[in-house]
C-alpha cells in the first residue's frame, strides 16, 4: 500500500512539475514576444528622434537664414553700411582659410560676420545714424549690440560657435573690448578674425562722420591696431592675402 501512495505522489509531482514546466516555457514565449514588442518600440522611437532632430535642425537653419535675411534688409536701409556685412563675410572667409581653418569652420567664420552687427536691431536710428560723435551715453547703447546679437542667436543649438563669434567680435588683445573684456587667445580664433575683417570695411567704407580712406592708410591704421586691438599674426596674414590693392567690394 505504502509504495502506490509513493507512486501516486510522485506522479503528482510529475504532472506538477510538467505543468511548471509547461507554465514556465509558455512566460518565456510570452516575455521573449514582449521584448520582441519592446525593441521594436524602442527602433522605431529612434527613428521618432532622428526625424525630431531633422525637423528641428531644418527649423533652425529656416530661423538662421531668416534672420540672414533681416541683417541684410537692416543694412540695405542706410547706405553708409549697404553691404558692409557681406564684404566682412568675405574678406573673414578668405584670412580664416589663409589661418588654416578647414573650409567648413571658414564657412561658419563668414556666416558669423554675415549675422556680426544683428544686435543694431535694437539701436535707434538716431545713433546709428548719427553724424558726429557719440556721447558716452550713446556709446554705452551702442556697445550693447554684441550682446543684443548673441541672445537672438542663442536658440540655434547648431550655431553655437557662430553665436560666440558675434558675441566677441568687439572684444580687443589687450582687453579693453567689450562685452567681457577678454584679451589675447581667451578671445575666440573666429571673432579675431572678424575684427581684422570688420576694421578694414569700416574704415575703408564711408561713414556719416568722415568719407572713406584709402587702402594703404587703411592698412596702416591695422598696423597700428596689431598687437594692442587686433591679433598681430592675422593682421599680418591679411595684409599679406590683400597685398597692394584693395578687395572688390561685393554690394
Amino acid at each position: 500500500m505504502a509504495g502506490h501512495v509513493a507512486l501516486a505522489q510522485a506522479l503528482s509531482y510529475a504532472r506538477d512539475f510538467k505543468a511548471l514546466q509547461q507554465a514556465s516555457l509558455a512566460r518565456e514565449r510570452e516575455l521573449g514576444q514582449a521584448n520582441g514588442r519592446l525593441r521594436a518600440a524602442h527602433r522605431q522611437a529612434l527613428r521618432y528622434a532622428e526625424d525630431l532632430k531633422k525637423t528641428h535642425g531644418r527649423v533652425e537653419r529656416v530661423f538662421l537664414h531668416s534672420l540672414l535675411a533681416l541683417a541684410n534688409a537692416l543694412e540695405a536701409r542706410d547706405e553708409y553700411t549697404r553691404g558692409h556685412s557681406e564684404r566682412v563675410a568675405m574678406l573673414a572667409r578668405q584670412l580664416a582659410l589663409s589661418a588654416g581653418l578647414p573650409a567648413p569652420l571658414a564657412e561658419l567664420v563668414a556666416q558669423a560676420a554675415r549675422l556680426h552687427d544683428l544686435g543694431k536691431i535694437g539701436i535707434p536710428e538716431a545713433v546709428l545714424r548719427k553724424p558726429s560723435p557719440l556721447t558716452p551715453a550713446e556709446w554705452e547703447v551702442m556697445r550693447g549690440h554684441p550682446l543684443t546679437g548673441a541672445r537672438i542667436l542663442a536658440p540655434l543649438e547648431f550655431f553655437v560657435e557662430g553665436t560666440s563669434i558675434v558675441r566677441h567680435h568687439h572684444e580687443r588683445q589687450d582687453g579693453s573690448g567689450y562685452p567681457d573684456g577678454l584679451s589675447g587667445d581667451s578671445i575666440p580664433l573666429g571673432a579675431r578674425i572678424v575684427a581684422v575683417a570688420d576694421v578694414y570695411d569700416a574704415l575703408t567704407s564711408d561713414r556719416p562722420y568722415r568719407p572713406r580712406l584709402s587702402h594703404e592708410v587703411a592698412v596702416r591704421r591695422l598696423r597700428r591696431e596689431s598687437g594692442r586691438n587686433l591679433d598681430g599674426d592675422l593682421v599680418t596674414l591679411f595684409v599679406d592675402l590683400i597685398g597692394d590693392a584693395p578687395p572688390e567690394r561685393p554690394v
